[in-house]
């Protein structure tokens, strides 16, 4: 059922960049619902890279910055910041960000937000939202009107950790229509795959695990080859292991691609071995697929979008042998492969972006009585 906003709400989302992973997804997405729901939006980004389709107006903080520590240009930045802010009654400032500088944080908080704020919290590592000093966690927090996380999970660790009852989940939305349309295109692939998709600055997403068990599964040998999608500094480790273990024809680095979509639609399933996550966009997007997963039942997410042997198969966390056998039990099972397939798409329909939507919108009119 539809949810409309009460009054033309204005809303003011604070992202990394438009760019790069799930965090940055989700605010692009969330801004097109909101325009299509008579709320106007304005999106403030500190990295200038959009790669994203959004709706609104952006202030692009990135553009400004001069390269290296130049404090008269920090200075700038910051006042055109709290001008923008002055100039712009919004209703709520949606803050996505990770709280990399603390005390910029608090001065940013404390004298540049004029609005309630909604802090987000998109990854299981909560110290990259919390700092440790106490006071400065307060303070940062002290205005925010709803915590809202990605997961149960993270929820349940903010809740116990750090004493915050302002509390909410909503989950990272889905937009099924986009990611229909984006799979349709062709890709010049004529062979049997699994797919693996993330971020490679850090070893968070453990392609190296990924590599290790694969190889040590019989889908090398069953011609299932091996493409993963994404770059990073630590491609090059990732590429030596694979020479060392001289299996360059069967792992394929494909590095950044625009549009992953169609890679999802035509793997046999996706496999996600992450140390860690918020709510893995990279599942979602491979079941909207209509393709299956199987994945490490780590912390956070993976457990609250996998049913095993009805969707995917979700792993002991960090037990590679156990891994091994999923990933040989999902391409030599035909039955269970076919039913996990054919049950993809509508596991994922709860993450559809008219209910994640529609739960934004209910929280802003609540927010607002």
């Amino acid at each position: 059922m539809s949810v409309t906003a009460k009054k033309s709400f204005r809303i003011c989302i604070v992202s990394e960049q438009l760019a790069g992973g799930g965090a940055e997804r989700c605010s692009a997405v969330l801004s097109q619902f909101f325009v299509a729901n008579n709320c106007s939006v304005h999106h403030v980004i500190v990295i200038d890279r959009v790669e994203y389709a959004y709706a609104g107006e952006i202030l692009n903080l990135g553009k400004l910055k001069k390269g290296g520590f130049n404090l008269f240009d920090r200075i700038h930045r910051f006042q055109i910041l709290s001008r923008f802010f002055n100039q712009n009654q919004f209703d709520f400032i949606i803050d996505t960000r990770v709280i990399n500088k603390q005390w910029q944080e608090y001065f940013i908080t404390k004298f540049v937000y004029n609005a309630p704020v909604i802090k987000m919290v998109h990854s299981f590592m909560t110290n990259l939202y919390f700092p440790k000093t106490t006071f400065l966690a307060k303070s940062i927090y002290s205005n925010a009107k709803k915590i809202i996380t990605v997961s149960n999970a993270i929820e349940a660790k903010v809740i116990e950790k750090y004493k915050y009852n302002q509390v909410e989940t909503i989950y990272n939305p889905i937009d099924f229509e986009f990611i229909e349309k984006q799979s349709q295109f062709n890709i010049d692939v004529d062979f049997d795959y699994i797919l693996a998709v993330g971020n490679m600055n850090t070893n968070v997403k453990q392609f190296d695990k990924l590599i290790d068990c694969y190889s040590k599964s019989h889908l090398p040998n069953s011609n299932y080859k091996l493409i993963i999608l994404g770059e990073g500094d630590l491609i090059s480790e990732y590429e030596k292991q694979v020479l060392y273990l001289n299996l360059q024809d069967k792992i394929i680095f494909k590095g950044k691609i625009e549009n992953p979509f169609p890679y999802y639609k035509k793997a046999t399933y996706t496999v996600l071995t992450s140390k860690n996550e918020g709510f893995p966009t990279v599942l979602l997007e491979s079941l909207a697929c209509e393709t299956p997963v199987i994945s490490f039942d780590c912390q956070s997410g993976p457990s609250e979008i996998i049913i095993t042997n009805e969707n995917g198969i979700l792993v002991e966390n960090q037990n590679k042998e156990k891994m091994i056998e999923a990933m040989n039990e999902m391409i030599s099972n035909k039955k269970l492969y076919l039913h996990c397939k054919n049950n993809a798409k509508s596991s994922v329909e709860k993450f559809s972006i008219q209910n994640i939507g529609n739960q934004w919108l209910q929280l802003f009119n609540s927010l607002n009585k």
